[in-house]
């Protein structure tokens, strides 16, 4: 039987892949609806570069606000520039934390407020680096099939869950024309 020959290839590498690739929430669905969110104060670094260093921007935020004493919520980014259109070094994004309302910040952190809005959400439960193209894979395809495109900005929140066994929820926001 030939299936026998490939059978300890599925077994130590195909099967382990798939087995992670699940974990991380990569069949997880996605869901996609309209609501109201916000409003979000939030605390950032914006920068112009390639999207894969906002992790590190992530980060600078993230001290820069302990070292001033503030306490940082939800980890917040907004992507101004569509990567399908803007080439890596022209791409505009913020990246920090959602903060109380009334909050002070010093440089290098500024402060902006997201009002509330009508919004497509894009909702799914998977691992922090797997779920934006999850996230975005399905806003993709849900607005394409109704003859529109990603508007960008888009805000992306994530919520971890607290535990190594459970994948977090990140939510990508894009305004309703």
């Amino acid at each position: 039987m030939p299936y026998k020959k490939f059978l300890p290839f599925l077994l130590a590498f195909v099967l382990p892949l798939v087995a992670v690739y699940a974990w991380w929430g990569g069949f997880n669905p996605v869901g996609i609806r309209t609501e109201v969110r916000g409003p979000y104060t939030y605390a950032y670094l914006e920068r112009t570069g390639d999207y894969a260093n906002l992790p590190k921007l992530a980060d600078e935020a993230y001290r820069a606000l302990k070292a001033q004493g503030v306490e940082p919520g939800l980890p917040v980014t907004v992507l101004y520039s569509n990567p399908d259109l803007v080439p890596k070094a022209e791409r505009r994004a913020r990246a920090g934390f959602l903060v109380a309302p009334g909050s002070a910040v010093a440089p290098p952190l500024e402060l902006d407020t997201i009002p509330a809005r009508p919004v497509l959400a894009a909702r799914v439960q998977a691992g922090l680096l797997l779920a934006p193209s999850r996230a975005y894979q399905a806003l993709d395809e849900h607005l394409q099939a109704r003859g529109q495109g990603i508007r960008m900005p888009t805000v992306e929140i994530y919520e971890a869950s607290g535990s190594v066994l459970k994948m977090g929820v990140l939510t990508v926001e894009m305004e309703q024309p």
